[in-house]
């Protein structure tokens, strides 16, 4: 065991989240304080806001680096942007409805001791209005096949002694908050953008980190508050969000499906095929017929690691 790092890029990928980053910076400051953290960096990566964000950052907060989007891109690239970006030794990548508390770095920095670790994922308590009302806490998952798609299960027990990048084991979906190594997530090329615009793109990059022999650690202590659909939820319909969500499905399952059961999902895929427009759901066709084109056309973007 090595010592841990002691350096934190926070980057926070915002939308309209004027309000948002209001709230929520303060108690990212105050848990890199509390952790003894002098060595930091915060990016915000502006995609394309209407609002008055950037503006807000410059006057109140000129310490924080803001990157800025040209046009709309959507939660994977716009996080990239920020990751290849960041000049320290971890990651901290959060949605701006994400409140911190002041433990958070104190418990999740000195866990990077560990050379092998790539990525850390607290509680993260789901809520609506009020800390008062948490709707869920999202802990671990299990990862499962059925009816043709690989799912998770997210009302399951903790079992770190069980996290493996195969069928029916547990793993960290690294969801709206996580810490990481930051060479091995540049390594790794960040989100894969071919989940753009958003949904899915944490779980995929967690699956493709154990895969390369990475460890990822769930620790109850780094808990944090997240205000559930206040980002997307207030600019994409809820049509729009299944469509992507359903699109990729079908691409994390054909990326990570194991080879015996291949067999089963093309029956499966093509019994639905065949029988869906009974019951009218053409969201299905759309986005079997979307996937299958992203997949054919997706030209993954090639980033530099910077070099100052």
């Amino acid at each position: 065991m090595s010592t841990f790092p002691k350096s934190v890029s926070v980057i926070l990928p915002n939308f309209n989240g004027r309000h948002l980053l209001e709230r929520n910076l303060p108690t990212i400051y105050q848990s890199l304080r509390v952790a003894g953290i002098e060595d930091f960096e915060i990016l915000v990566i502006d995609d394309c806001s209407s609002d008055d964000s950037v503006n807000f950052l410059r006057s109140q907060y000129p310490d924080i680096i803001i990157l800025q989007n040209s046009i709309n891109q959507g939660f994977s690239s716009t996080c990239n942007k920020g990751i290849f970006a960041a000049k320290k030794q971890l990651l901290c990548v959060a949605n701006t409805d994400v409140t911190f508390t002041d433990n958070y770095f104190a418990q999740a920095i000195p866990e990077f001791s560990y050379p092998a670790v790539f990525a850390l994922k607290g509680d993260i308590l789901n809520y609506r209005s009020d800390f008062s009302a948490i709707i869920n806490t999202e802990r671990t998952s299990l990862l499962y096949y059925r009816r043709g798609f690989l799912r998770f299960n997210q009302k399951i027990e903790p079992n770190p002694n069980d996290f493996l990048p195969e069928i029916n084991h547990q793993f960290v979906l690294l969801g709206c908050c996580f810490v990481c190594d930051r060479e091995k997530a540049v390594g790794l090329g960040g989100f894969d953008e071919i989940y753009s615009p958003f949904y899915w793109e944490d779980a995929d990059l967690a699956q493709r980190a154990m895969k390369s022999g990475y460890q990822l650690i769930y620790k109850p202590e780094c808990r944090i508050y997240h205000q559930i659909s206040s980002t997307i939820g207030t600019y994409r319909s809820n049509t729009k969000r299944r469509l992507v969500s359903m699109r990729n499905k079908f691409l994390f399952t054909w990326r990570h499906l194991p080879t015996r059961l291949w067999p089963d999902h093309l029956a499966v895929t093509m019994l639905s095929v065949l029988t869906r427009w009974m019951i009218l759901d053409w969201k299905y066709y759309f986005a079997l017929g979307s996937a299958l084109t992203r997949k054919l056309t997706y030209r993954p973007v090639n980033r530099r690691y910077p070099t100052s």
